[in-house]
């Protein structure tokens, strides 16, 4: 199913991380609007935060071989449900999604007052040497915490 199907996706409060961010100028086209390539730099800014938060520093500091999760991405799909403007500040969610068995989905809405205006889902592979290897178990009890929806307690 597509993201934009999905109506949990357009709330803000499902999702576990957010990162309030604004384009700059030069991501404006002619007609004021964010362009396509400058809003995905948006939601990779947000999932890089949001592995950094999870996974430390080290996520993106240490060499390759050394990182906790080395990974590359496999797949980004980007539905663009409403114009973006410049100036703005938007807020950009992240969740996962699903963890296989060496992929991860990351899940993530771009907001301005909790109106959705598009939806990104991407995959990364996490990879060894040779090709892609599985998520450690360690990395995937720390990305579990971020699952999207997040779920509320309920109290009784």
């Amino acid at each position: 199913m597509g993201a934009k199907l999905d109506p949990a996706r357009t709330r803000l409060a499902n999702y576990p991380f957010v990162l309030t961010m604004q384009p700059r100028f030069g991501d404006m086209d002619s007609l004021g609007h964010v362009n396509n390539v400058a809003i995905a730099a948006l939601f990779e800014e947000a999932r890089v935060a949001m592995n950094r938060a999870v996974l430390g520093a080290s996520h993106v500091a240490l060499p390759q071989e050394r990182r906790p999760l080395p990974v590359v991405v496999a797949r980004v799909e980007i539905d663009y449900l409403r114009e973006v403007r410049y100036p703005g500040s938007y807020q950009v969610a992240v969740g996962v999604g699903r963890i296989g068995t060496s992929s991860i989905q990351q899940v993530c809405g771009l907001f301005e007052d909790e109106i959705c205006l598009a939806l990104c889902d991407a995959v990364l592979v996490h990879r060894g040497p040779t090709g892609p290897v599985p998520v450690p178990e360690p990395v995937r009890g720390l990305l579990t915490t971020m699952a999207f929806p997040v779920q509320v307690p309920t109290t009784t």
